[in-house]
């Protein structure tokens, strides 16, 4: 093989193992551009694989705290002597409505939330939620002409023995009693969020981040609780009544609360591809004001002698506990979340979570009712002297709300 010969293979040699090494490196270049984002987001925020924009839609079920109330309507086989028809303890009395829990059941709601990204070095973004858990609502009915002995129950405190006021009696008193009652909750809160920490992989999608959450908080809760009656004296009447006299009564409580305060806490996610978990804590602080309404009336109308109004029913008077009442109270309320994802499409994901908020010294409209059902029948229209202090207001009542259950919803991102 001649000289000139060894040279040209030394040179195409020279050029295939340059072409190589050019492919080598450049595969190489790409890996390591890839490692060096990877290691240069340790510790950071990976803001340039964040949205600008993003909102959350929810459907939410939920379940809510709910009160306690003692018997309300009552009744008793006809023919049971009217001393004894309707009475708590009687031998014969069965209780229609009360003695339980109302309005703790799951409800239906929603939530919307959203932010949109300010500072991207930073991380920092302004956020926004509301929640509507729904109206929780309880309602009973009984009469007229049942054919049994409808009455609504009370302790009478000058006789000292259990009584009742009577509703509807076969032959003698035609009359309905209703009783209704809902609940309220909702919320909503605005603020800022920066990232404290994230590590992140453009190359596969996958991360962690750490995400600090400040701002205003707001929550509202609102109950209440009414019991009516519409009563018309028949002819067949043993009592002292006109016949054809009719008596309307309504016995009304009500409360609201309403907190303002600040929030801080933290939010988790970690990613691994298009899936992804994630939690928060948060921990709001501030006031509570809390305001509770009892009110009531009677309207009596006689035949060829005229209607006349009063101001109280059975379980409100006028001259004890018929009022409004209101104090602030400090607050703290905690409110956690776990969830999971995933991303569907660039702009569009789905999500489920389970959500618990803890809201202690709430005031409750059943929680208001008298003592008892304590009554001294003097205090009840129309107004007689000696009456004390029955039915009282129990002064305004705390009640630890508990609100728990899953949100279901999608995320769209921009």
């Amino acid at each position: 093989m001649t000289r000139l010969t060894w040279v040209r293979r030394v040179r195409a040699w020279t050029a295939a193992g340059a072409s190589f090494l050019a492919a080598a490196g450049a595969a190489y270049a790409d890996d390591a551009s890839c490692t060096a984002v990877v290691s240069d987001a340790v510790g950071r925020c990976c803001v340039s694989e964040n949205p600008d924009l993003w909102f959350r839609a929810d459907y939410i079920l939920w379940d809510v705290t709910g009160s306690d109330v003692p018997a309300l309507v009552t009744s008793s086989p006809a023919g049971t002597p009217l001393a004894q028809a309707g009475t708590l303890g009687g031998p014969a009395t069965t209780v229609l409505s009360g003695h339980e829990t109302i309005n703790d059941h799951w409800r239906s709601g929603f939530a919307l939330s959203g932010g949109y990204v300010i500072d991207r070095c930073l991380g920092l973004s302004v956020v926004g939620d509301y929640f509507n858990a729904g109206r929780d609502s309880t309602g009973f009915t009984a009469g007229p002409n049942t054919g049994e002995i409808i009455a609504r129950p009370f302790f009478n405190t000058q006789s000292g023995l259990p009584d009742r006021e009577l509703v509807d009696v076969p032959s003698e008193l035609a009359g309905n009693v209703r009783v209704s009652s809902y609940e309220d909750f909702q919320g909503a809160g605005a603020g800022l969020q920066a990232c404290l920490w994230s590590c992140c992989d453009p190359c596969t999608g996958s991360g962690r981040q750490l995400l600090v959450v400040g701002g205003y908080r707001f929550y509202q809760h609102d109950s209440a609780l009414n019991i009516t009656e519409n009563l018309q004296v028949l002819p067949g009447t043993t009592s002292p009544l006109v016949p054809g006299t009719t008596i309307s009564i309504a016995d009304r409580f009500g409360a609201e609360n309403e907190f303002h305060g600040g929030e801080l806490g933290l939010q988790g996610r970690i990613q691994r591809a298009e899936w992804w978990v994630d939690g928060m804590a948060l921990l709001a602080v501030g006031g509570n004001r809390r305001s509770v309404t009892v009110d009531g009336s009677t309207v009596n109308a006689v035949p060829n002698v005229g209607t006349a109004s009063y101001q109280g029913g059975l379980l409100t008077s006028s001259a004890t506990n018929i009022g409004h009442y209101s104090d602030t109270e400090a607050a703290v309320i905690p409110r956690f979340r776990l969830g999971a994802g995933c991303q569907v499409t660039n702009y569009l994901g789905v999500h489920v979570g389970y959500n618990v908020i803890i809201w202690d010294d709430v005031a409750q409209a059943a929680e208001h009712l008298p003592p008892g059902l304590a009554v001294d029948p003097r205090n009840l229209p129309p107004i007689q002297a000696g009456g004390g202090p029955d039915p009282a207001f129990p002064g305004i009542q705390d009640s630890t709300i508990v609100a728990h259950g899953f949100d279901v919803g999608l995320d769209l991102t921009f």
